[in-house]
């Protein structure tokens, strides 16, 4: 199985795993060309997935403030909706009764 988003991969470790291993795609510059490409990142091995969600949080927090000073309550709450925005996508998609640890 493979979770795939616009912005990461998220694989299992092994099929009976509560594990994953999450994978960011990156914009890249190329010197030949000097077009940007999308490549894939260096992967981040054995997080559960409270942690890979909470990871794609501030990765996509940081990524929508790269080139802003924002103060640490901004941050934070922008943190937050992202976290939530996540969840929500999951939790529209799931059972009631699964308890996805919030």
């Amino acid at each position: 199985m493979r979770i795939q988003e616009p912005d990461f991969i998220l694989e299992p470790v092994s099929d009976d795993s509560n594990f994953y291993n999450l994978i960011f795609y990156k914009r890249v510059k190329k010197r030949d060309t000097g077009q940007y490409e999308t490549e894939l990142g260096n992967p981040i091995y054995g997080i559960t997935l409270s942690n890979a969600l909470s990871r794609v949080a501030k990765s996509r927090t940081a990524k929508k403030y790269a080139e802003s000073v924002i103060s640490i309550k901004e941050y934070l709450r922008e943190l937050n909706s992202s976290y939530k925005e996540i969840v929500k996508l999951c939790k529209d998609e799931l059972p009631e009764k699964f308890d996805t640890g919030e």
